[in-house]
């Protein structure tokens, strides 16, 4: 299929150089991300994340207009550029968390001050990635005969670099990871020293380390946004942080404070002293409570709240609790009499805590012989059992408060109409599913949840779907619990007297009289009931086309099911609210698109500013722009795609993404490898852009089956399987984007830097656009994109005048 021809000697010693720099700024790349997530939340990663790595399209930008004078100072830059890209890996982090870069992005939208904040941190974080980035292209551009063996290089260092991050995230702070990293680029610097001025280098590489050395040996503080519940818990009285730990699942910390309390919906007629408990924080974020194990003889606070109505309706024996968190759950169903339990915690550090340094709090707990624990995605869990269960039970939705859209862009498997279906089939001839949510406002939680239950009772083909649901409220919590069967009326009397001893209000049920909807508490919009009751008839569709916000049930194709920002309703949001205050109910994913919009600016001065210097027409020019924009888009489309398949279909996040992305990049380094033995020609061009798009597709029709079939599977043939759906076109993936340079040299070769620019900023738009598509049109769109961006680039070819 393919012509091959002899290729060109290298040195192996520049081949290593490469590897470790791109090694270093993958692992602080997905260092950042961790560490700004932990200080301030993951939209802002993602934002300064995006603008950081348009070092690379600006690299391309530089080398453009200087090529002459870079590649004639080629042998020291190259080394002074890795060195300084240490320096400034180590100073980045630290500088960040002065009083001129320290940002908040709560604030943005109303406080000016933020913008210049915002810009700095930008150009902080910009210069290790560009410095980086200078230096990868150098090397591209002056070896460009041999691209494909350096572009291996780059690649397999960049997969490595995934794997390095991960192994950090276990033994080392966040404070700590950033100096550490930086050692590699100097390393990268080291291997390659010239004979001139290599005494000026080698003094430049002792003090790089010497800076690393100090930050390793004087930590900064964290210094987490003031709107963090890490930030809110620190300013009770008496407050302390009992425990720390890091790990890939982020920064785990047990706060103790003796005005802290935990009990949600608990019914005000409950008049006893409430005591005080400790704490899980993750990423500054409230995790979850750690309470001790009730004794029969004594109380349970959630007996005395609406989260306890399916032990009203019956004494579930098993019991599934899916993403358990710290106990609370495990221990209500112990308190009534369950006799097996079924526990799902994905976050393997939090159950560790719990039965290591917290066994005494807990009573050991988490050593019951009732229970069954497994770390793993609840979704996937649910994917692969066989069991039936009499209860399960799903986490407490939402925040107390409200998270102004914080959640938007997290991917919630587990609240898909997909899901509950598999719920569904999982129960036993008489099971229930429960699910409580804080009840905010304006109401969206509720309403999506119960459009989620309307449509999925639907799809099971229930004639009467509100036979088989009950819901009730209490002042800040409502509970739903839907059984398999209809509610009998001797159920129905229970959840009555229920109700009316804890003063709990009737929510839906069958043969509920309006009255006995607000007997105790007062709604603060009464068109809540209107909207529950209309979910569950034909004016469903009507009801979440219309409402304020977006209520429409999450898919697994679209998974985000805090996703409630509608943009045909802003115009209507800015009457009602003001302009200022919408951020504050969506921030989440006005972060995206800010970023997004930010990007494309850059990205797009990046790509057009060196045309005032290479000349606005001929020479193939929108062949280069339109091949390399396609690879750019594709590769990142799949990527994302892959990663979103393969972490439900894993089940440890962490694991999967690593897997993910070092398959993906050290496979498509592979392809790179191999190219170098191609002929590089249009007909070339065409043939592994057409393979790449129609594997796309192909893996668009099968992927899914393939994956459903054998998710049931030991982890490690489910390992294998990953590595090698990901390999097969990931590594002709790897063939464009060298074979495409080479052509650009052949045409002329001092466009060969400006190629590598727009594929730089090409890039980084994607990861943006992206997350946009999946969260507007679903991931099985964003396949098709990814197909189509390859056949974009196959369709470019044909602009190319040899």
């Amino acid at each position: 299929m393919f012509v091959f021809k002899k290729s060109h000697t290298y040195p192996v010693n520049l081949m290593i150089s490469l590897a470790i720099l791109s090694a270093a700024i993958v692992s602080y790349e997905i260092q950042l991300i961790q560490f700004f997530s932990i200080v301030q939340w993951h939209h802002y990663a993602f934002m300064v994340i995006s603008i950081a790595m348009l070092g690379f399209g600006a690299s391309g930008t530089v080398i453009s207009l200087f090529r002459k004078w870079l590649i004639q100072r080629f042998d020291f830059l190259l080394p002074f550029l890795m060195i300084s890209t240490g320096l400034w890996m180590s100073f980045a982090v630290r500088l960040s968390r002065t009083d001129l870069f320290l940002f908040d992005s709560y604030t943005l939208f109303v406080d000016k001050s933020q913008v210049s904040k915002l810009f700095f941190t930008y150009l902080l974080f910009f210069l290790p990635f560009f410095l980086g980035a200078l230096a990868i292209g150098l090397v591209f551009v002056k070896r460009v005969t041999n691209i494909g063996k350096y572009y291996f290089s780059d690649l397999l260092g960049a997969g490595l670099g995934g794997i390095l991050a991960i192994a950090l995230f276990w033994k080392f702070s966040p404070q700590e990871i950033p100096s550490i990293i930086s050692f590699l680029p100097v390393l990268a610097g080291m291997i390659i020293l010239p004979k001139k001025n290599r005494f000026t280098l080698i003094a430049f590489a002792v003090i790089t380390i010497g800076v690393g050395i100090y930050h390793l040996q004087n930590p900064f503080d964290l210094s987490f946004s003031p709107y963090k519940g890490i930030s809110y818990a620190k300013n009770l009285p008496d407050t302390k942080i009992a425990y720390e730990e890091f790990s890939p699942y982020g920064l785990l910390q047990i706060v103790n404070s003796p005005v802290m309390r935990y009990a949600p919906g608990l019914s005000l007629t409950y008049h006893k002293a409430i005591p005080s408990s400790s704490f899980i924080y993750n990423n500054g974020n409230w995790y979850a409570p750690i309470q001790t194990y009730a004794k029969k003889d004594s109380v349970h606070l959630l007996d005395y709240s609406t989260l306890s109505l399916p032990y009203v309706l019956g004494k579930p024996g098993h019991v599934l609790l899916l993403d358990a968190k710290g106990g609370d759950n495990i221990s209500h169903a112990l308190y009534n009499s369950a006799k097996s339990i079924t526990v799902i915690e994905n976050n393997e550090s939090v159950i560790s805590l719990l039965k290591k340094h917290y066994s005494d709090i807990t009573d050991s707990l988490f050593f019951h012989p009732k229970l069954k624990v497994e770390t793993i995605r609840s979704r996937t869990f649910l994917s692969k059992t066989d069991e039936k269960f009499d209860l399960i039970q799903l986490p407490l939705l939402g925040n107390f408060g409200g998270s102004a859209g914080l959640n938007a862009l997290s991917e919630e498997n587990l609240l898909t109409k997909e899901s509950f279906n598999e719920m569904w089939q999982k129960l036993e001839s008489d099971g229930m599913i429960t699910v409580s949510t804080w009840m905010n406002f304006p109401y969206k939680i509720p309403l999506k949840l119960t459009a989620t239950i309307a449509e999925s009772l639907g799809s099971a083909g229930l004639e009467h779907p509100l036979d088989h649901v009950v819901l009730i409220r209490s002042w800040n919590t409502m509970t739903f619990v839907i059984k398999r069967i209809p509610l009998n009326p001797g159920e129905i009397r229970k959840i009555r007297s229920f109700c009316d001893h804890y003063e709990f209000d009737l929510t839906l049920l069958p043969g509920l009289d309006p009255s006995e909807r607000s007997k105790f508490h007062t709604l603060e919009d009464e068109d809540l009931l209107y909207y529950l009751d209309g979910l569950f008839t034909t004016q469903r569709e009507k009801i979440i086309s219309e409402y304020d916000f977006n209520i429409q049930p999450a898919t697994d194709n679209k998974p985000y099911f805090f996703q409630f920002l509608r943009w045909k309703k802003i115009p209507e949001m800015i009457k009602n609210i003001g302009v200022r205050s919408i951020p504050f109910v969506e921030l989440g994913y006005l972060i995206l698109i800010v970023t997004f919009v930010q990007v494309i600016f850059f990205a797009l001065l990046f790509i057009i500013f060196p045309l005032f210097r290479l000349g606005w027409k001929g020479e193939n020019k929108a062949w280069m722009i339109f091949y390399f924009s396609g690879l750019g888009f594709g590769y990142m489309f799949m990527e994302i795609v892959l990663i979103k398949h393969f972490v439900l279909y894993l089940g440890h996040p962490i694991y999967s993404v690593a897997t993910v992305i070092s398959v993906m990049l050290i496979c498509s380094g592979i392809g790179s490898y191999y190219s170098s033995k191609l002929k590089t020609d249009r007909k070339t061009l065409m043939k592994i852009t057409g393979l790449i798009s129609g594997l796309i597709l192909i893996y668009t029709v099968f992927i899914g089956n393939i994956l459903s079939s054998t998710v049931g599977l030991e982890f490690v043939s489910k390992i294998a399987i990953t590595s090698l759906s990901i390999a097969i076109p990931s590594f002709f993936m790897g063939m464009a984007f060298p074979v495409g340079l080479k052509m650009v040299d052949k045409i002329n070769a001092s466009h060969v830097p400006w190629a590598w620019g727009i594929n730089g900023c090409i890039t980084v738009i994607s990861t943006s656009l992206a997350v946009i598509f999946a969260v507007e049109l679903g991931f099985m769109a964003l396949m098709l994109f990814a197909a189509f961006a390859y056949i974009l680039a196959l369709l470019s070819n044909f602009l190319l005048i040899k």
